[in-house]
């Protein structure tokens, strides 16, 4: 079996992601989820317009057709904008624990969108791949933490449920979508226009009318935001739209969809927890998922 350069890159994705995941758990309950998105967009967006005048001409700009600008607009819109935010708010109002696997029916969800808006075949070993990773995730976040009956109250609940899944069905819609909005436009363009316009909408149409003013943020929260930023918003992006250009949306999010295998690695390394035979069996199928479209 030979691994690809985009492959690789997805899952280089996974692990820088997994590392994020790890950063935002500390900060979830202190900073509002709008606020975490805003600055970790705005500091992966000013860094990638910082590199646009070394990458490819500016001249080629104008030659990116309309209907791609609206998909890219589109796209960022649907996942960046309320899809993370809606993922971050039903980590709050459910936990990790209930959260993870709800959202980690994405790569299903990417898998329909790409078969219904861009015609893709359905090939058995992607299709295989996913349902892996997702009972996989499944199976891991359930075995990290014990879930007691009646720790929410209903509504907030079924609040956070609603939100999960949207999240997984909006992750779907919005990668399938970057797929020919990147006809014509670099990585480093793509998220030099994605970016900064994610962290503008969230201010203007969350930040500012809920009173969250930035500059109540801890000096540690500064730091973490911004670190998280650069690196997963930052690379992380950049490497995974690398990745979706090459291999197709589908494939490029069933291995980045293996992050929580870090994730689980990394919490057992450094934050001492506990790791339960689910885990391990999730674990393991989300190896498999991973072989499986490989």
């Amino acid at each position: 079996m030979t691994v690809s350069t985009a492959e690789l890159l997805a899952l280089g994705c996974a692990v820088i992601w997994a590392v994020n995941a790890l950063i935002l758990r500390t900060l979830t309950d202190e900073v509002a989820p709008a606020t975490i998105n805003a600055v970790r967009c705005g500091a992966a967006g000013l860094a990638f317009l910082l590199w646009l005048p070394f990458s490819a001409p500016l001249s080629s700009l104008a030659a990116v057709p309309w209907t791609e600008w609206g998909l890219l607009l589109l796209s960022l819109s649907c996942g960046l904008v309320i899809g993370d935010t809606l993922y971050l708010v039903a980590l709050h109002e459910i936990g990790v624990a209930r959260a993870m696997p709800l959202s980690g029916t994405f790569p299903l969800s990417t898998l329909l969108f790409e078969r219904l808006l861009l015609g893709t075949p359905l090939h058995p070993g992607l299709l295989a791949g996913c349902l892996l990773v997702g009972v996989g995730v499944v199976l891991m976040a359930w075995g990290r933490a014990q879930i007691p009956a009646g720790d929410r109250p209903p509504a907030r609940l079924l609040r956070g449920v609603f939100f999960a899944l949207a999240a997984s069905l909006l992750w779907g819609l919005a990668v399938t979508l970057l797929k020919p909005a990147l006809t014509h436009l670099t990585m480093v363009q793509a998220n030099a226009v994605r970016m900064p316009i994610v962290a503008l909408l969230l201010y203007v149409f969350m930040l500012r009318p809920s009173g969250h003013p930035l500059r109540v943020l801890s000096p540690r929260a500064w730091v973490l935001l911004v670190g998280s930023g650069l690196s997963g918003m930052g690379l992380g992006a950049y490497m995974f739209l690398t990745a979706l250009q090459k291999i197709g949306p589908a494939k490029a999010v069933t291995l980045t969809s293996a992050s929580p295998v870090f994730g689980v690695a990394l919490a057992v390394l450094f934050l001492r927890e506990k790791i339960t035979l689910r885990a391990l069996v999730g674990a393991a199928c989300c190896l498999g998922g991973v072989y499986a479209v490989l």
